[in-house]
């Protein structure tokens, strides 16, 4: 017998790679709705995420013929008007509006550990985009919905006084820059003879577009709002853009018929389309990583990962969601410290497209136009 040797195989083997998956699309939208349902289905349980689908979904939400509580003809008006689907989460009613406001705020339960109320929102399967509070109007709830929309990279909707202007603009004067991702929204609306809530009126117009556009515009499917609120489009001191300046949006009356929401910009003045799309690619790039976790920081690794990002920030500037953007290692933070510590540092540099929001037209009389026509009819 031959002495052992170095041999491994006496024939082939086959090592094959793939680069880094491709990081999917931003366009999807995607609804949450706290609040109370007190018929609702037995299998519903309550601070438990439930999606629905579609109207036949309803049935989870109440099962008798006079449905009661917060969500079901707020939810029915979202699925019928954003067609998009909708986690709902339901809490017990308290004993007041105050102890239901408790429960709507939630938290965490301290002897389960359990999510309850808008904290739920986290422990949905899929994180929504855009997250809707019908009906409850404080800084606690705006708060609390702040911290989950920044958690999870989400659009908040809440309502404002839904009384008068004054009142809307002192409760948006305590909101700001900790309400980056949380959007203010007075007068309800009525359909079906029942309130719409002004949350769930902007929510559905912000879900009936891509995540990078503006709801500003978007007809609402009403019967009626709750007061008319006046609005001329070349007027900046109308009431309704009185509003829009500190932060409020709004349904009003179109200018072509019909109803309309009016509002480019969430409770700290950012535009909220540009607030979306950074959400979308904040929640991909964070996804994205999974599929990286086992490289080693070599070459082809820092050169597969620019190659992947910068082929997904190309396929949605060719969807129209970006101006453009560019990726690549940053030339002064990936240090020799940094790297023998495992991080590195990936740049994408990104710019987004900013909502119609003032549209400036000179109309010019000028001479030079009439000298040539008068010149033109003296040599006739």
């Amino acid at each position: 017998m031959a002495a052992q040797t170095t041999m491994n195989h006496n024939g082939i083997t086959l090592e094959t790679s793939e680069p880094l998956p491709s990081m999917g699309g931003v366009d999807s939208q995607l609804g949450a709705m706290v609040g109370t349902a007190p018929n609702k289905d037995a299998s519903v349980e309550f601070h438990e995420p439930t999606k629905l689908y579609s109207i036949t979904d309803l049935k989870l939400i109440d099962t008798t013929e006079d449905p009661q509580g917060t969500l079901y003809y707020n939810a029915r008006y979202h699925l019928e008007v954003a067609k998009t689907p909708l986690y709902i989460i339901v809490v017990p009613e308290g004993a007041d509006d105050a102890a239901t406001e408790v429960n709507i705020i939630g938290g965490v339960d301290n002897a389960s550990g359990q999510l309850m109320g808008i904290s739920a929102i986290e422990a949905c399967q899929e994180a929504p985009t855009n997250i809707a509070i019908p009906q409850y109007s404080s800084v606690a709830v705006a708060n609390a919905l702040a911290t989950v929309c920044d958690n999870t990279y989400a659009e908040g909707w809440i309502d404002a006084t839904d009384t008068n202007t004054v009142d809307a603009k002192t409760f948006a004067g305590e909101l700001g820059e900790a309400h980056k991702r949380v959007w203010c929204v007075d007068v309800h609306g009525e359909r079906w003879s029942h309130p719409i809530a002004p949350s769930v009126i902007g929510m559905a117009a912000r879900c009936s577009v891509k995540p990078w556009k503006s709801p500003n515009g978007i007809p609402v499917k009403l019967d009626d709002i709750a007061r008319r609120v006046g609005y001329k489009v070349n007027n900046k001191y109308s009431e309704a853009v009185d509003l829009n300046k500190v932060g409020v949006s709004l349904p009003i009356a179109d200018p072509n018929g019909g109803l309309m929401f009016l509002g480019t910009r969430t409770a700290s003045g950012d535009h909220g389309n540009v607030i979306g799309i950074e959400n979308q690619l904040c929640r991909q790039l964070i996804l994205s990583h999974r599929d990286t976790m086992s490289e080693n920081l070599d070459e082809d690794f820092f050169r597969e990962r620019v190659a992947q990002v910068n082929n997904w920030m190309k396929t949605i500037k060719a969807d129209g969601a970006l101006i453009d953007a560019t990726v690549y290692l940053h030339p002064e933070r990936n240090t020799v410290d940094r790297y023998n510590n495992g991080e590195w540092v990936l740049v994408v540099d990104w710019g987004a497209y900013r909502p119609n929001e003032h549209s400036i037209i000179e109309l010019n009389q000028v001479n030079s136009i009439v000298e040539t026509y008068v010149e033109q009819i003296t040599q006739g």
